[in-house]
């Protein structure tokens, strides 16, 4: 019976030092999650600007932007647009070719994009 005891002990020791071993690593990865996601919200900060009105631009290309900005009924829209070189005073001005969404718009549309990806993939693979 004193055999079957000590055995009895050193498994339940060796499972508390696992299980402890384990937890370690759990933490360890939810810190490199957390660290990587911190680094991403500084990098997405960096990358927007304002307008003179406060609407926020991202750039897409040096013709293309998206802005986030209140509608004329108030609403937050997303404006993707080509924006073109007004040649008298130089500065950039947006263009008639863009796309406006209404937030419920946006919405939809992020919804779509794994399709939207697939599909893309799909037409590659022809």
């Amino acid at each position: 019976m004193g055999k079957d005891n000590e055995e009895y002990k050193n498994k339940a020791q060796s499972s508390e030092e696992e299980e402890e071993f384990i937890e370690e690593n759990d933490d360890s990865k939810k810190a490199v999650k957390k660290q990587k996601t911190e680094k991403a919200g500084e990098k997405r900060k960096r990358e927007t600007n304002k307008d003179d009105k406060g609407d926020q631009i991202f750039e897409l290309s040096a013709k293309r932007r998206v802005t986030v900005r209140l509608f004329s009924t108030g609403e937050p829209s997303v404006d993707i647009r080509e924006f073109y070189k007004d040649k008298n005073t130089g500065e950039m001005r947006p263009g008639k070719a863009g796309i406006c969404f209404p937030l419920a718009q946006w919405h939809k549309l992020k919804e779509l994009i794994p399709d939207i990806d697939e599909a893309i993939e799909a037409i590659k693979k022809k």
